[in-house]
């Protein structure tokens, strides 16, 4: 019953049988005809119409109670009891005003010259045929149009589902691997350098506390994502020390009001540091620059030999959440000395795209 759209139906069976009948009474007052006639061809086809509206509609309901919807019994049979009832009421209905008083207003002159005939029976049953083609027609194109907005509706409900579970697993997949980075950093610093190791403590301490709290959130405003960033590499600079240079270039007047994916620009750093060369004599430099709507991470090229090949899983990632988060795909440029890769600022937390 569910794929039946009825209020749908008995609407467009009540506006419809009206539009029409006001289109014959209007059509009718053309042809000169009486104020009588003009309205009993105006009520007479609106009754005609809003029958076979309604007949259809409960014909249609009684079959989906005892047929599956949809299946070919039930359409054949729909068609079938849909044509004959229409017919046959259509030829009562006719037959008996042609035999009353009503005849003189609503039955043409031609009418009377084939009354004694087999041919205005004919005539009957293929007005009301076409009738019920035209009633047919329109309710099928609204049971359909309720099924296409059903299934779009239950798409998108589908859709931000897996949306919501896949950026889960994506953000899952950022801080075990980030935090095991971090702690085997520590472990190095307590044996080599203690104080330092402190230091490193806490600021992992607060980067983690921030993470944890903003992390709860799919955007973030891009001042506390370049909060977490520097917090970031300021415990990447203490494990690597003058190998790596790092400097963020924003106007702070435009961080108000500006959002971004939550991690978005932290992953683009750890990937730079992971896949290049770090020395004091050839330092990594990592800067973070807006322009216009963008922001770019940019690093200069000294790409490690790696025996083993990279799955590019990080910022693979990374364009997922992005694209599902803002609507919006990440740009990536490589010339050969420099790597940049280009996301674009939201203009408001709600820009974020669900769908």
């Amino acid at each position: 019953m569910k794929n039946i759209p009825v209020r749908s139906l008995v609407r467009v069976s009540l506006i419809a049988p009206l539009c029409i009948a006001i289109l014959v009474g209007l059509t009718s007052s053309a042809k000169e005809y009486s104020l009588n006639t003009v309205l009993l061809k105006s009520a007479l086809m609106y009754i005609v119409i809003f029958f076979m509206g309604m007949y259809n509609l409960g014909l249609m309901l009684w079959l989906a109670s005892r047929l599956q919807y949809g299946s070919r019994n039930y359409k054949i049979i729909r068609i079938v009891l849909s044509f004959t009832g229409a017919s046959l009421f259509n030829y009562l209905l006719f037959r008996g005003i042609l035999y009353s008083s009503l005849h003189t207003y609503l039955i043409p002159d031609w009418y009377e010259q084939v009354r004694n005939k087999m041919i205005w029976p004919m005539l009957f049953l293929l007005h009301g045929l076409v009738v019920n083609v035209l009633v047919f027609i329109l309710h099928n194109y609204i049971t359909l149009l309720h099924a296409k907005n059903h299934t779009e509706l239950e798409n998108a409900r589908l859709k931000f589902a897996n949306t919501e579970a896949i950026n889960q697993l994506l953000r899952q997949q950022i801080h075990p691997h980030f935090l095991f980075n971090a702690l085997n950093t520590l472990k190095s610093l307590i044996r080599r350098q203690p104080e330092k190791a402190e230091e490193y403590l806490i600021h992992l301490s607060d980067f983690l506390r921030a993470s944890i709290s903003k992390g709860q959130r799919d955007i973030i405003s891009l001042k506390d994502e370049l909060k977490l960033s520097s917090d970031y590499m300021e415990m990447q600079k203490m494990r690597v020390g003058e190998a790596l240079r790092f400097e963020i270039r924003v106007d702070q007047q435009s961080l108000s009001n500006k959002w971004l994916p939550a991690f978005s620009l932290q992953p683009l750093l750890e990937n730079a540091i992971k896949h290049n060369v770090l020395t004091v004599e050839d330092p990594l430099c990592l800067e973070v620059i807006q322009e216009g709507e963008y922001l770019k991470v940019v690093n200069n090229l000294q790409v490690k030999h790696q025996t083993e090949v990279s799955t590019g899983s990080g910022l693979m990632n990374l364009t997922e959440r992005y694209r599902m988060l803002a609507g919006e795909d990440i740009l990536i440029e490589d010339d050969g000395k420099t790597f940049t890769v280009k996301i674009k600022i939201l203009q408001h937390a709600g820009s974020h795209h669900r769908g």
